[in-house]
């Protein structure tokens, strides 16, 4: 048999590094450390709610800029959250208004002058797109519920 010292470890002695610890202060040691990884990573996030972006020192088409990725993010969140697609409810805000124009007060004309008249304004033509969405197409025929009881 040998009597050179083995390598080997017994359970007694790999649990020696625990002894006299607390389960206590390991908790305690875990939870501190989330904390600050969790603070460390959302603090840019944090800074930016509190503090905001300063954008007075941007130039006006720089602020034009910002405005217009800021107002793309919220209508693609409200899309999302009402199921519609977000091209569908940026167009509602780019189509002319339905509400009629008001005129300005009229100023007298003297009699000499005779008013022109303006011509109509073009007509823009329809796309087959949009003709055939104003379709309105019959859905399938739902067949008539008999008298039988299925059920039997």
């Amino acid at each position: 048999m040998k009597d050179t010292p083995s390598n080997e470890k017994t359970p007694d002695e790999m649990l020696s590094n625990f002894n006299g610890r607390s389960l206590k202060s390991i908790i305690i040691f875990t939870v501190v450390a989330h904390v600050l990884l969790l603070l460390a990573t959302s603090a840019p996030y944090i800074w930016r709610s509190i503090v905001g972006d300063d954008s007075s020192k941007m130039s006006e088409s720089e602020r034009v800029d910002l405005a217009v990725k800021e107002t793309n993010i919220a209508m693609r969140r409200i899309a999302e959250q009402h199921g519609i697609k977000p091209q569908d409810l940026g167009s509602r805000f780019t189509a002319p208004s339905a509400a009629p124009k008001t005129k300005s007060p009229e100023v007298e004309t003297p009699a000499a002058e005779t008013p022109k008249t303006t011509a109509p304004e073009p007509v823009k033509p329809e796309s087959t797109i949009e003709k055939d969405l104003k379709k309105a197409e019959p859905g399938p025929t739902v067949p008539a519920a008999g008298d039988e009881d299925l059920f039997k």
